[in-house]
């Protein structure tokens, strides 16, 4: 099957998150035998720290076309459908010269990014059509005109819409009249952190929180939290992550030496830190997957996850515990009950229901049932 995997841009070594999920769907796609282009165009009036013009090269087994443009316009809340439609048609006939007509075209963050007059083109040819939503502005409704009808689009048009998690599904079904299937495919938990699992040596107890350093992650409640519930004693609270809430956080921790702000960290290293910690707290305002949750259950590690989180219906009694994403007194209280039942977890459990659900092999499973659907 030949398809094209259309994301929101190429990871760079400055920027490594930017199109992280779908390059690595494209990669997994690839491994197991699909002839994959990775497709995307950034347009921003900044730059994202990836070259700006047009790249084609191949890697990991992916023919990848790649794109930045100086855009102003969206800095003024401005939509020129006609200058996007333009510019997605000039990358697709790149990407149709290099590779050939595609049987399916699969694209993530359908209401952010893409020309839905350039894919229908394509849909008229007969190449089939899917849409993974991954984007928190559709979980909060808060879509602008032409975002919202590009959703609709895809609800109307697509053999198959994925979302990464429960609540953003819902999301897609209260914003659209989604006439297609929908399905759950969460993101892949790279292998880095099946491979590091393992149980925790360190003395004492750590406590790991990994994300951007902005207020919907609560950081500045968990460090009042962890204080209170842990007075004193041999307990640490780390957070690896960075963000223009760093300083007003370093102001928060003080001086106490038992909370460490890590910065931002390499995925091998982060995978480290995970198995070295005995647990993770996620209490995020709001989240449409939370994928370092995934990622301390493939470590074997418990978690505590706000019920506000799109993987909170992963959580139960053997993996970690749901709180209220408005709740610090359930935050502590959690905290508590996590350190002392701690010897009653099994590392080896957790691990197997991650590698289950999360894993390469798992994920592959899921798209090619949809595909095939």
């Amino acid at each position: 099957m030949k398809i094209w995997v259309i994301g929101r841009g190429f990871p760079t070594p400055e920027n490594r998150m930017w199109g992280v999920f779908e390059y690595e769907q494209a990669k997994l796609l690839a491994r197991n035998g699909y002839e994959v282009c990775y497709i995307a165009l950034t347009m921003s009036f900044l730059s994202r720290k990836d070259p700006r013009g047009l790249r084609r090269f191949d890697r990991d087994g992916v023919h990848v076309v790649a794109c930045s443009r100086l855009y102003f316009p969206g800095k003024l809340n401005i939509h020129l459908e006609r200058y996007e439609d333009e510019c997605w048609r000039r990358i697709f006939d790149v990407a149709e010269r290099d590779t050939g007509l595609p049987d399916a075209i699969h694209i993530h963050y359908p209401a952010m990014i893409g020309s839905t007059n350039e894919i229908e083109k394509y849909r008229q040819r007969g190449v089939k059509l899917y849409a993974t939503e991954h984007w928190s502005r559709v979980l909060n409704g808060n879509l602008k005109a032409h975002e919202l009808a590009r959703l609709n689009y895809y609800a109307k048009h697509a053999n198959c819409i994925a979302c990464v998690g429960e609540s953003l599904m819902d999301a897609v079904k209260r914003l659209t009249d989604a006439k297609v299937p929908l399905v759950i495919v969460p993101n892949i938990v790279s292998p880095v952190f099946f491979e590091a699992h393992r149980k925790a040596e360190d003395e004492g107890f750590t406590f790991l929180c990994v994300g951007r350093l902005v207020p919907l992650k609560q950081f500045d409640r968990v460090i009042r939290v962890f204080r209170t519930a842990f007075p004193e004693g041999n307990v640490r609270l780390e957070i690896i992550g960075s963000g223009p809430k760093r300083k007003a956080l370093e102001r928060t921790v003080g001086g106490d030496g038992r909370i460490a702000l890590m910065g931002s960290l390499k995925l091998e290293r982060v995978a480290q830190e995970q198995a070295r910690a005995q647990a993770l707290v996620s209490f995020s305002r709001y989240e449409t997957f939370a994928a370092p949750v995934a990622e301390a259950w493939a470590c074997g590690k418990p978690t505590i996850v706000s019920a506000a989180s799109g993987i909170a219906p992963y959580v139960n009694a053997d993996n970690g515990i749901v709180v209220p994403a408005d709740s610090t007194e359930a935050l502590g209280a959690a905290m508590r009950r996590l350190y002392d039942g701690y010897a009653g977890y099994s590392h080896e459990k957790i691990a197997g229901f991650a590698r289950r659900e999360f894993s390469d092999e798992a994920i592959f499973k899921k798209l090619e049932a949809m595909y095939a659907g």
